[in-house]
């Protein structure tokens, strides 16, 4: 009742400026979409939410790991980003970024899940299994529509995340059809045409693993080691945005 009476003897010019005022820190707080180096609005809980969406790799390899959900990438990630940090597991197995791939991404439950968690962060690592000659030869040129696409649905979400694009890593061996000749050759463009159009960055896991052979122990898929560099790059990107200590 006080504030309805507080209201009721406020002069028109005041309501006025009561209005302008909410519209201005409305507005404010809408038209902010990414938060660098830790300047986020109020608003933002203190605890970034960080979705790791990708496929085998991200959910991780469980033929070379011991304890996959501990050892993969995204839980090596949360450890090394510690507290002030939830980082989640939303990669699935054999998917593909393309929509009319043989696995899609996008018909998954982890894809729903991904975005039920309503990140702050999105890592997004998809391509290897788009290069398979099937997938590719037939609907490559969709690739870069269709990372957009994701792109643009993650940036819907209410958080209003910001988005990572990680390039495929290496493969060592084309044993299950990964080609890393489309990989490098048309993958790895797509998706930094993509980053450059949405001003994303790209985290360049490819470029980072070269040399790295031994830690592919089926030239694909990484053990524990392989699964420590790729988390060291990725955090080593999110300490230099975010402005975190070592």
């Amino acid at each position: 009742m006080k504030k309805y009476n507080y209201f009721g003897r406020v002069s028109g010019w005041g309501i006025c400026m009561l209005f302008f005022l909410t519209g201005l820190f409305t507005g404010c707080s809408e038209n902010e979409e990414d938060y660098p180096k830790g300047q986020r609005p109020a608003g933002i809980e203190s605890v970034r939410k960080v979705a790791c969406i990708g496929n085998s790799i991200t959910y991780g390899a469980r033929q070379f790991l011991n304890d996959r959900e501990k050892e993969c990438y995204p839980a090596l990630l949360g450890n090394m980003l510690g507290e002030g940090f939830e980082v989640a597991n939303f990669g699935c197995s054999g998917t593909t970024l393309l929509k009319n791939g043989n696995s899609p991404y996008w018909n998954t439950k982890e894809y729903t899940n991904a975005k039920a968690f309503l990140p702050n962060i999105v890592i997004v690592k998809l391509g290897s299994n788009d290069s398979k000659s099937g997938n590719w030869s037939s609907h490559g040129s969709e690739f870069e529509s269709d990372l957009t696409d994701l792109v643009l649905s993650l940036r819907s979400l209410s958080t209003r995340p910001r988005v990572f694009l990680c390039t495929p890593a290496i493969a060592y061996s084309n044993s299950f059809g990964i080609d890393d000749g489309i990989i490098t050759s048309e993958i790895i463009p797509a998706i930094q045409r993509v980053a450059a159009a949405q001003n994303l960055t790209v985290i360049d896991l490819h470029t980072a693993l070269r040399g790295y052979g031994d830690l592919f122990l089926d030239g694909v898929h990484p053990g524990l080691e392989g699964n420590r560099v790729i988390a060291t790059v990725i955090y080593d990107v999110l300490a230099k945005e975010y402005s975190l200590n070592k």
